[in-house]
This record gives structure tokens, C-alpha cells and sequence, in this order.
């Protein structure tokens, strides 16, 4: 499958690693706002063609199917121009910046029959299958609370300190916190409260505490932050022990606790998830297959959940108290 970069990205040469395993994948083309740049990378990385524009790229017919990884502040512009050249695409993260405009993407895919992904690698991983058949097997008893924190340095990254380069923590960080949370439980909670840490010099927020509790009375406290790296851990408490992700972001094992009985946690087992090329490849063994269907939507993210996931950073962004540092 002939495959176009939209955007020249530091996260696309990732990408291009993890694509490398997939044979049918030819990374056909790559564009950026900056040709010279788009001419660069395509030597670097192997690309066949550089293209001098977006709109370029997106007109050659030999185009199969587009990864945006562009500012996020763009992606609602970038995708539907891809969109409109009937373009099959696969987005990165954040999606857009709220729910109206994934709402939008997702309404023109669907009534044009193209097919549109959000580029959530943790969503398609084989760990997440794992995990829920732990979960759902009641190895650990009735769940009742979630911890998950995901946070690096990052306040030298100029798009993420920049409000107009969609700025802040909750967006480029702070959605897989959400979306570990979502993977395994759904949707059906109510924000309890929130609180965003706010960069008076750059009016972003550099940190965000979410506490949620769901119908049956699950509960949850999720974070993130940009100012220092936290242990990125997922906790999921059960009434007869817990298991431990140890990176939500790129888990690599789950360590099974039993604390039925007992008045200090024992490690029972840990489980180590298959080797992989760097975790990037399976968002994209899954969109060529669904691409190849005919489908319009991944399987393992679809619009409906990233539909959700927008709303629920909207009353993040609404609701949240902020605290101005």
C-alpha cells in the first residue's frame, strides 16, 4: 500500500521504523509546509517522491492512504483536505482540538465512505486484549478504583507551551491517561472535578488531575503533566489483588498482586507482553487491513469512541478549576 506522510514529523520517523516490519507497506511520498524539508526527510528515510506542497501529494492518484502528523491545532484542516481528495487517513493524536471539529471529520468520512483513524497507538495494541481478559476473568475481583499518570519534561517544546499550536498537557499527553482508563471501562462516569495547573507566562496548562466515578461506583484519578517525568504507571484495583501496567503509554508487562486474605500485596505472576518492533506497527497493520475492507473506522478506535474522548476533554477543559502558577 502506497503510503503518504502529511507533515514531517519527529513522531513520523518513529513511524517509519515500525512501518519497516510491515512489507506491503511503500512509503511512496512526504510533504510539508516546507519542501526543502519535505526533500530532506525523503532522502533520509527512503521515501520514493518529496512532494512541493499538501495539496501535491494528496493529487497524485498512486496515493493509497495519508498519515497526518502535523500541529495539532491544524488536524481538523489538514484531515479534511485529505478528506476532500478522497484520501484514506490515519491521524495522530489529539484528533482535533475539540469535539465539533472530530465530530465534522467523522460526519464527512462517514457520508463519503472514506476511511478515517486516530493514530492512539495503546489502542491497538495486543496488551489492551490482555489486560481486559485479566479484568473481565475476575483474576483481580470486582475492580473499584483506577490510578493511571503519564508526565515528562517537556517545557522546552515550543508547540506545547505556544496556546495557538494547541498548547497545554491535556491534549498531547493527557489523552492516554483518558484513554487507558476508557479502554477497560467505557464511558458511563461523571466527572467529579478537575483541576488544571496553568503556565501564567505561557497560558497553557502544564498539569491536569482528574477524579471521575462511574455508575456501579468505580472510581478513578488520572494525571498528567509536562513538568517532570512521573512513574507512568496504570493501577487497576480489584477486590481480591491488582494488576500494575508499568507504562501506560508503551506497556511492556502487567504485574499480577493478590492481596485477597492478606495484609500486604504479593506478586502471583507477571506477565510480559510479546516483543515488538517499537509499538507504532499496530495501528498500521490494523488501518491497511480495514483500508483493504472497505472500512471506514478502526476497529480498535472507533469514530464513536474518539467522539467521546473529545467530549470528555471539552468538559475537562470547561469544568476544570485552574490554578494560576
Amino acid at each position: 500500500m502506497n503510503l503518504g506522510f502529511l507533515g514531517c514529523s519527529k513522531i513520523g520517523i518513529k513511524i517509519i521504523e515500525a512501518l519497516k516490519s510491515i512489507p506491503e507497506v511503500v512509503l511512496y511520498g512526504c510533504s510539508a509546509q516546507d519542501s526543502i524539508r519535505a526533500k530532506e526527510y525523503k532522502e533520509k528515510y527512503g521515501f520514493l517522491k518529496s512532494y512541493e506542497s499538501y495539496e501535491e501529494m494528496l493529487n497524485d492518484p498512486n496515493i493509497e492512504l495519508v498519515y497526518v502528523s502535523t500541529l495539532m491545532s491544524t488536524h481538523y484542516k489538514d484531515v479534511l483536505m485529505c478528506l476532500k481528495h478522497n484520501k484514506s487517513v490515519i491521524v495522530e493524536k489529539a484528533f482535533t482540538m475539540n469535539a465539533k471539529e472530530a465530530d465534522e471529520l467523522c460526519y464527512y468520512s462517514e457520508k463519503h465512505n472514506i476511511y478515517l483513524g486516530e493514530a492512539i497507538w495503546t489502542r491497538y495494541m495486543p496488551s489492551k486484549a490482555i489486560i481486559n481478559k485479566l479484568i473481565k476473568d475476575g483474576v483481580i475481583g470486582e475492580v473499584y478504583h483506577v490510578d493511571a499518570n503519564l508526565s515528562y519534561s517537556l517545557k522546552n517544546v515550543k508547540r506545547l507551551t505556544t496556546k495557538e499550536l494547541g498548547g497545554g498537557i491535556l491534549l498531547d499527553v493527557g489523552v492516554y491517561p483518558i484513554n487507558f482508563l476508557t479502554m477497560f471501562f467505557g464511558y458511563d462516569f461523571k466527572l467529579i472535578n478537575s483541576v488544571m495547573v496553568m503556565n501564567k507566562e505561557f497560558n497553557v496548562d502544564e498539569s491536569v488531575m482528574i477524579n471521575v466515578v462511574y455508575k456501579n461506583g468505580l472510581t478513578a484519578s488520572l494525571f498528567a503533566s509536562m513538568n517532570g517525568v512521573t512513574s507512568k504507571k496504570g493501577i487497576i484495583y480489584g477486590s481480591k489483588g491488582y494488576l500494575e501496567i508499568d507504562d501506560i503509554n508503551n506497556p511492556h508487562k502487567v504485574s499480577i498482586f493478590d492481596t485477597f486474605n492478606k495484609r500486604s500485596p504479593e506478586l502471583s505472576k507477571v506477565i510480559e507482553f510479546e516483543k515488538q518492533v517499537n509499538g507504532y506497527e499496530y495501528e498500521f497493520i490494523e488501518t491497511i487491513e480495514n483500508v483493504k475492507n472497505h472500512q471506514i473506522e478502526p476497529n480498535s478506535m472507533l469514530h464513536s469512541e474518539t467522539l467521546k474522548i473529545m467530549k470528555i476533554i471539552d468538559e475537562i477543559n470547561e469544568k476544570s478549576i485552574k490554578v494560576y502558577k
